[in-house]
C-alpha cells in the first residue's frame, strides 16, 4: 500500500484553508499535518519538520511571503521533498516560483479537476525520485540535412517542432529542416530541451516569462514568440527551471 503524502497548508485567509482542507479531505492517500495563517510559522515549521511531502503555499500572507519562502528552502529542484504547489490570485508571479523550483501554480478558485492533476502529478514525481538521471551537458550539436551535416551551438536554438515526417529547428536567425523524430532528438539532446507539448521541444535558456494559461501553461521566449505547453508535459521541466537567465 502506498504511504499517505504528507501535507501542509499555509494561506492566510480562513476561507481558502477551509476550502482546500474540504477537497483534500476527499483523497485518501493524504494526510494534513498543519495549517498556517503566515510565512514565518511556515517556514519556521518546515525547517524543524524534514519529512513534509507537499506544502500548498500562498504567496501574499503575514510575514514571510510565499516566494521568499522558495527561496529560503534553497531548493535544488522542483522534484525534490517537500514538494511546493502554489496557491494564489496572483497570476504574475508564476515565472519567480518555477525560477525558485516551485513544482506547480494553482489559481484560485481552485477547481477540483485542476487539483486532483497536481496532485497526480506529484505522486507521479515523488514516485519516480530515485530513477531520475540528469543527462550530461552538450555545447556543439550536430543534424543532418540530405547530404550535409550541420554543426549548432546549442544556444543558438530557440524551439524545434515536428512538422509531419520533419522537425524544423528555429534558431535565433533561420529555420533549419532535418529530418529525424521526437524521440530520437530527446535521446541526444542536452538536457536544457525538454518536450512541452507533443510535437515542440523547448530551450529553455530561451525562455523569458512563464504564465498559466488555459489550465496549462504558456512560455514567452526572449523574441517575444509565445508557446503552448501543455500539462502532459510539465514534469520534463519543472525540474530544471535553474537553467533559465536571470531577469
Amino acid at each position: 500500500m502506498t504511504a499517505a503524502l504528507k501535507v501542509i497548508i499555509a494561506d492566510d485567509e480562513p476561507l481558502a484553508i477551509s476550502n482546500l482542507k474540504a477537497k483534500l479531505a476527499l483523497y485518501s492517500n493524504l494526510e494534513i499535518i498543519n495549517c498556517f495563517d503566515n510565512g514565518d510559522d511556515t517556514l519556521q515549521f518546515l525547517q524543524t519538520t524534514p519529512d513534509i511531502d507537499l506544502v500548498f503555499l500562498d504567496i501574499q500572507m503575514p510575514g514571510i511571503k510565499g516566494i521568499d519562502i522558495l527561496q529560503q528552502a534553497a531548493k535544488g529542484s522542483a522534484m525534490t521533498r517537500p514538494l511546493f504547489i502554489l496557491v494564489t490570485a496572483y497570476e504574475q508571479f508564476a515565472f519567480s516560483a518555477f525560477e525558485h523550483f516551485a513544482f506547480d501554480y494553482l489559481l484560485k478558485p481552485v477547481s477540483r479537476q485542476r487539483l486532483a492533476q497536481s496532485l497526480l502529478d506529484a505522486r507521479t514525481a515523488l514516485d519516480k525520485l530515485p530513477q531520475q538521471v540528469a543527462p550530461a551537458p552538450v555545447n556543439k550539436l550536430t543534424f543532418k540535412t540530405g547530404a550535409s551535416t550541420l554543426l549548432l551551438d546549442d544556444i543558438d536554438i530557440m524551439l524545434i517542432e515536428a512538422a509531419g515526417n520533419y522537425m524544423c529547428i528555429h534558431t535565433l536567425n533561420d529555420t533549419l529542416i532535418i529530418r529525424e523524430t521526437m524521440k530520437e532528438l530527446l535521446q541526444r539532446l542536452p538536457k536544457q530541451f525538454v518536450q512541452v507539448h507533443r510535437s515542440t521541444l523547448l530551450n529553455l535558456h530561451h525562455v523569458h516569462k512563464l504564465q498559466p494559461h488555459n489550465n496549462d501553461y504558456e512560455f514567452q521566449l526572449s523574441n517575444g514568440k509565445k508557446v503552448n505547453a501543455s500539462r502532459r508535459y510539465k514534469l520534463n521541466w519543472a525540474g530544471q527551471l535553474s537553467a533559465l537567465p536571470q531577469h
